[in-house]
């Protein structure tokens, strides 16, 4: 009988030391990105694609750094992501961008983003993730620049379901 409790008990004892899977589910919310409208310089209410959008990180060095999944094409918005080590990123956004014999054309203007970070704990599985707070955005002079304007329509970066900056060319 003994044998039998020390037995049961043995068994009771893992199942209840045993924890449920950690498993972040698919629907939990990631770090969003800061997602930049483009409107029509002429008519400013109006949204205009540019053509051949296409997006490159630097890093603080001003090294060209690929942006996961950012392809050529022609849109009217583009989400990009921030940097989690640092309170500034930049972008050179390519207008009609194109590569033939790796040579790079079209026309790059630089976009620097200065902003605060708040991480968030959600669980243990997912870990953490981190919202933003958008200090500024900036537009780098250049000799044939094709955004012209901006404004930031939202501070807070908290999720990518709204336009954070409104872009003129």
């Amino acid at each position: 009988m003994k044998k039998h409790y020390l037995i049961f008990s043995l068994i009771a004892w893992l199942f209840i030391s045993c924890e449920k899977d950690d498993v972040c589910p698919a629907t939990t919310q990631t770090t969003p990105r800061v997602i930049i409208e483009f409107y029509d310089i002429a008519a400013p209410d109006e949204i205009k694609a540019v053509p051949g959008l296409f997006a490159i990180g630097l890093d603080s060095n001003a090294n060209e750094v690929t942006i996961h999944n950012e392809l050529v094409s022609t849109r009217s918005s583009i989400a990009l992501p921030l940097q989690n080590n640092s309170n500034q990123t930049q972008f050179k956004l390519y207008e009609s961008y194109d590569l033939i014999d790796s040579t790079v054309s079209g026309n790059p203007d630089i976009i620097t983003i200065t902003y605060d970070i708040e991480s968030l704990y959600i669980s243990r599985a997912c870990g953490y993730i981190n919202n933003y707070s958008i200090q500024t955005f900036s537009i780098a002079s250049d000799n044939d620049q094709w955004m012209i304007n901006s404004e930031i329509l939202i501070t807070q970066i908290t999720n990518e379901n709204e336009i954070h900056i409104k872009v003129l060319h």
